[in-house]
C-alpha cells in the first residue's frame, strides 16, 4: 500500500505539471483527473484508518487519555458548540439591532420631514394670495426663512411646490434643484410619505395636497440618501450604507460579483452608498466583536403604473460594535436599566466560580481514577512477572479505591495459596515417602508356612495408615501374627504404627545374626503384649494407644497360641461355627499396669482364622447405619471356600457397595488364615 500511495501521489504530480504546461490546449483530459482521485480516496481511506487505529491502540491505552478524550467530547466540545451558537446568535441580534437602529433613524429623520411638510401645508393655507406666482414665492420665501438654518440637518433635501401647472424646486439653502418632481398618477389622496425608489434613486418622500385661494397645491419634500445622511443616521453606531439592485437577463449576470437568482429573475448590484466620515467602533476589549447587520428598505416604484413595491430591492448595511450597541440600547432605557447589567456581570461571575470549581473537582476525581488504575495496571504487571508479594496500599476511599484493596486482598490470598500449595506438594513429597516406608514395613509377600496359608492387606483411608499387621517368623516352627489399629489416622498413627513394628520385632531378633534364625526361648504372647504396653506408655502421648491382637502358631502341633489386647476379638470359622478369640486385656500402650491373659487353639484341616480392624464393621451407608460384623461373617462363609485373597476381595467390595462410595471412610485391615494339609515335602 505504501508503493502504491507513492506511485498514486507521482501520478497526480505529473499530471499537475502536465495540466500546467498543456493548460492553453486544454489541459489533462477530466477521466486521468477521476482515476488520480480515486486513488487518492483509497489511499487516504486505508491511512485514514491506519491513523484512528494508532490513535485508539497507542495514544488512547492510557486509562487518562480515553477520559480526557471522553470530557472533551461530552463536555467541551457540547459547552463550545454552545458558546459558538451564542456568539452567533450575538452576532446576528447585534448586527440585527445595529441595522433597526439605523432604520429608526432614518424613520425619525422620516418623520421631521412629514411634520416639515404639514407646518408649510398648514401656512399655506390661510395665506392670501391669490396669484400662484406670488403664493409659490411666499412658500418659498417661508421655507428659507423658517428652515434655511436646517441645511446641515437636510442635506440634498429637495422642495417641490406646484400651483395650477406652476412649478417650483429649490434646496433648502435656496439654490434652484436639478430636476422637480412629479406627483405620479397612482397617487389619488392628499397625503403620502414612504421611502421610493425614482430613476434608480432611494430618497424619503412626502408628499401633502390642499385647496388654497390660488389654487390646488402640491407639497413634495424628497430627501435622497446620500453619504451626508447615512453619517447622521449612523452617528454612535457605524458606517452605514445602502445598495441598489437592478433585474438583468441570467447571460448579463454572469460577470457581476453579486447577484440573487429568484422566482421574478435574476438581480445584480446596481450601485453603493456609504457614509464618508464614520468609522466603526474602537473595540472596548477582546470580547466586543465587530457586527454586521442589514435590512430591507422595501421602496415604493414612484414610476410604476399602481404605484406598488419596487421589483428592485434596496438594503441597508451597518457595521458596529457590541458594547457600542450595548451603551446606546441601555443610555435610551435610562440610568437604572445599568442594574441589570450589575446583575448580569454578578451572575456571570459566579457561574465562572462555579465552572472553576466544577473544573478543579474534575480534575482531581479524574486524577484519584487514573492513579488507582495505573498503580492496578503496574500491580498487575509486577503478579504478572511473579511477584505476589506486591501491594498496592491504597486506602479505601471509593469503589475504584476498595478495588486496589480487594487487590491487595487477593494477592495476599494467592500468595498464601501458593504457600499453602508449595507446603502442600512438600507434604505430598513427604506423604508418598511415608507411604512407600510404610508399604516396605508391611509383609511383601506372605511366608510360607506349613500347613497353613495366609494373607493380609490393608486399605488406608488416607496417604499412610493406622493400622498394621504383620507376619514373621520366630523360629523355624513358629510364625508370629500381628494386627492392630492405632487410635486416630494419618501421619501421627503411621508413625506410632511403625514404633509399634519395630518395637515387636526387636522383641525377637534383637542379638540374633542377620539372615538366620535361631530358636528362640519360650515366651508367651501375653508377656510380649504386656512389654510392649509398657515401653507404649512410658514413650507416647497419654491419648495415644493400639487395639492390638498377637498369634503364635506352631507348625508342629498346630496350635496357635494368642492374647487379645482390646481388638476386635477374630473368628474362627470351623464347621459352620462361628468361634471368637476373646482372651487377652485392654488396650496397649493406655495403662502402664494392664495385664494380659494368653489362650491356645487348635487349627484343623478347613478352619479358617478371620482378624480385621474396625474399619471393615464400622462404615456408614447413606442412612447412617452401620455395615456390622454379622455382615461381615455372611459375606466370609459365602466365600468361604474361595482363595484367601479371593474372599478378602469379596468382603472389602460388600463394604464398598455398602457406603456406596469407593473413599474409604477408615483404614480397612484384613488378616486370613487357613489350615491346610500338609504337601509330601512338608511332611518328610
Amino acid at each position: 500500500m505504501a508503493r502504491f500511495t507513492a506511485w498514486a501521489w507521482a501520478y497526480g504530480a505529473a499530471l499537475w505539471i502536465v495540466d500546467r504546461l498543456t493548460r492553453s490546449t486544454g489541459g489533462v483530459p477530466g477521466l486521468l483527473w477521476f482515476i488520480f482521485w480515486v486513488c487518492a480516496l483509497v489511499t487516504g481511506g486505508y491511512y485514514l484508518g491506519r491513523l484512528w487505529r494508532f490513535v485508539r491502540n497507542r495514544l488512547l491505552w492510557r486509562l487518562r487519555r480515553r477520559l480526557v478524550v471522553a470530557y472533551v467530547f461530552i463536555a467541551f466540545v457540547p459547552v463550545l458548540l454552545i458558546l459558538m451558537l451564542v456568539a452567533l446568535g450575538a452576532f446576528i441580534v447585534n448586527g440585527q439591532l445595529a441595522a433597526f437602529l439605523v432604520v429608526l433613524n432614518l424613520r425619525d429623520h422620516f418623520d421631521e420631514i412629514k411634520q416639515i411638510n404639514r407646518v408649510v401645508l398648514h401656512e399655506a393655507r390661510f395665506a392670501g394670495e391669490k396669484a400662484p406666482q406670488a403664493a409659490l414665492d411666499r412658500i418659498r420665501n417661508f421655507y428659507l426663512a423658517e428652515l434655511g438654518e436646517f441645511t446641515g440637518s437636510f442635506p440634498g433635501l429637495v422642495i417641490t411646490l406646484r400651483l395650477d401647472g406652476v412649478s417650483r424646486s429649490f434646496l433648502l439653502d435656496g439654490r434652484p434643484a436639478d430636476d422637480s418632481i412629479t406627483a405620479p398618477g397612482w397617487m389619488k389622496g392628499e397625503e403620502f410619505a414612504g421611502i421610493v425608489e425614482d430613476r434608480g434613486q432611494i430618497a424619503l418622500r412626502s408628499v401633502e395636497r390642499t385647496r388654497t385661494p390660488a389654487g390646488e397645491l402640491t407639497l413634495i419634500l424628497s430627501q435622497p440618501l446620500t453619504p451626508e445622511l447615512l453619517d447622521m443616521v449612523g452617528e454612535g453606531i457605524g458606517p452605514v450604507g445602502v445598495f441598489t439592485t437592478k433585474r438583468v437577463e441570467p447571460r448579463d449576470a454572469a460577470s457581476a460579483r453579486l447577484r440573487w437568482d429568484t422566482p421574478g429573475g435574476v438581480y445584480v448590484q446596481s450601485g453603493t452608498i456609504s457614509s464618508k466620515s464614520l468609522i466603526v467602533p474602537d473595540p472596548v476589549n477582546r470580547l466586543d466583536i465587530a457586527v454586521v447587520g442589514a435590512s430591507s428598505l422595501n421602496p415604493v416604484s414612484w414610476d410604476a403604473e399602481d404605484g406598488g413595491q419596487s421589483r428592485q430591492p434596496a438594503f441597508v448595511y451597518v457595521t458596529s460594535r457590541v458594547f457600542a450597541l450595548t451603551s446606546r440600547l441601555l443610555a435610551t432605557l435610562g440610568e437604572f436599566s445599568q442594574t441589570y447589567v450589575y446583575a448580569f456581570k454578578a451572575v456571570a461571575f459566579f457561574f465562572l466560580a462555579i465552572e472553576v470549581v466544577a473544573l478543579w473537582i474534575g480534575v482531581r476525581m479524574t486524577r484519584s481514577m487514573t492513579r488507582t488504575v495505573d498503580t492496578l495496571y503496574d500491580a498487575t504487571e509486577r503478579v504478572k512477572a511473579g511477584d505476589f508479594s506486591y501491594r498496592i496500599g491504597v486506602a479505601s476511599h471509593d469503589q475504584l479505591t476498595a478495588l486496589g484493596e480487594a487487590f491487595d486482598s487477593m494477592t495476599a490470598s494467592v500468595e498464601r495459596l501458593l504457600k499453602e500449595s508449595q507446603e502442600r506438594l512438600r507434604l505430598q513429597n513427604e506423604l508418598e515417602i511415608a507411604q512407600e516406608v510404610q508399604r516396605q514395613l508391611f509383609p511383601q509377600a506372605a511366608p510360607e508356612v506349613p500347613g497353613l496359608e495366609l494373607y493380609g492387606a490393608c486399605k488406608a483411608a488416607r496417604s499412610v495408615s493406622g493400622d498394621y499387621y504383620d507376619f514373621f517368623p520366630v523360629d523355624e516352627h513358629r510364625v508370629g501374627l500381628v494386627l492392630g489399629d492405632v487410635s486416630g489416622k494419618g501421619i501421627s498413627a503411621a508413625l506410632l504404627m511403625a514404633a509399634i513394628q519395630s518395637a515387636l520385632r526387636a522383641q525377637f531378633y534383637d542379638g540374633f545374626a542377620p539372615g538366620q534364625i535361631s530358636k528362640a526361648p519360650d515366651f508367651s504372647p501375653a508377656a510380649v503384649v504386656d512389654r510392649l504396653n509398657r515401653q507404649l506408655y512410658a514413650n507416647t502421648p497419654q491419648e495415644k494407644y493400639v487395639t492390638f491382637f498377637f498369634a503364635v502358631y506352631d507348625t508342629r502341633t498346630r496350635k496357635l497360641s494368642y492374647t487379645n489386647g482390646g481388638h476386635l476379638p477374630p473368628v474362627l470359622f470351623r464347621r459352620g461355627r462361628v468361634e471368637r478369640l476373646r482372651a487377652g486385656g485392654t488396650v496397649v500402650g493406655l495403662f502402664p499396669f494392664s495385664t494380659y491373659e494368653d489362650a491356645e487353639v487348635t487349627l484343623e484341616v478347613g478352619d479358617v482364622l478371620m482378624a480385621f480392624t474396625d474399619g471393615i464393621t464400622e462404615p456408614e451407608n447413606i442412612y447412617g447405619e452401620e455395615y456390622g460384623e454379622d455382615r461381615v461373617f455372611a459375606v466370609a462363609q459365602r466365600a468361604f471356600n474361595a482363595p484367601a485373597e479371593a474372599l478378602a476381595d469379596e468382603i472389602y467390595r460388600s463394604v464398598n457397595e455398602w457406603t456406596g462410595s469407593s473413599e474409604l471412610q477408615d483404614d480397612m485391615t484384613l488378616v486370613l488364615a487357613r489350615a491346610v494339609e500338609w504337601t509330601e515335602s512338608e511332611r518328610s
